[in-house]
């Protein structure tokens, strides 16, 4: 059993297929080994000439709902401990999973009066570069300074347009507890993540481990 499933969604025609090998390359470059990865293309291949370094998992429809079937049928197929969700447009820096590995080992520093632990390892939480968000709001409000980085959670209440679809690393197990990728809707990650972080805790990692275009 690997620690981590990463379950990658593609659909020609909404990014360039150098864009899924740049992500998919950046997976494969990881110095932490104990992971499996699923990828699955929503629908038939527009262009089935093209060549593609894995394994495949096509459907006979477009199911056109944000990658969220796929990324429910992942969850389901998976062998790992924890599920990074991935997208053709994601990347992962080379010790992306190593710090996240370590986040898991590590012992828990908050502990309520109670005894409970407050910082659980179920979730993790990690940053990433969000390039698309950070131009639109260099355009709309003349952003001067280093770049802008974005978690999840951020601001009160939180944002959920200010999440990307792998930030958040879950055991496997409280996914199909919770019915797996249930909400359909463009921004589900955002508000099922929210959820989730106040149901069952969560631990931040410091770096930033990837970057969103």
């Amino acid at each position: 059993m690997p620690l981590f499933s990463i379950i990658v969604v593609h659909y020609q025609g909404v990014n360039p297929h150098e864009t899924f090998l740049r992500g998919y390359r950046s997976i494969l470059a990881q110095t932490f080994k104990d992971f499996e990865v699923l990828v699955f293309h929503d629908g038939p291949l527009l262009d089935p000439g093209v060549s593609f370094p894995c394994e495949l998992t096509t459907t006979q429809r477009r199911h056109d709902d944000w990658g969220h079937s796929l990324r429910d049928l992942g969850i389901r197929r998976a062998e790992g401990q924890y599920i990074l969700h991935f997208n053709a447009d994601n990347l992962l820096y080379p010790n992306a999973l190593q710090e996240l590995a370590r986040e898991i080992a590590r012992p828990p520093r908050l502990i309520d009066p109670q005894g409970r632990i407050l910082d659980t390892n179920d979730i993790i939480i990690f940053p990433v570069v969000m390039w698309n968000l950070i131009k639109f709001r260099n355009i709309t409000r003349q952003h001067k300074g280093p770049p802008e980085f974005y978690t999840i959670l951020t601001g009160i209440p939180p944002l959920a347009r200010n999440i990307d679809c792998m930030q958040l690393v879950m055991k496997r197990s409280l996914w199909l507890a919770e019915g797996g990728w249930y909400d359909k809707s463009e921004l589900s990650d955002g508000h099922m993540y929210q959820q989730f972080a106040a149901k069952y805790g969560y631990r931040t990692v410091g770096p930033v481990l990837g970057e969103h275009f």
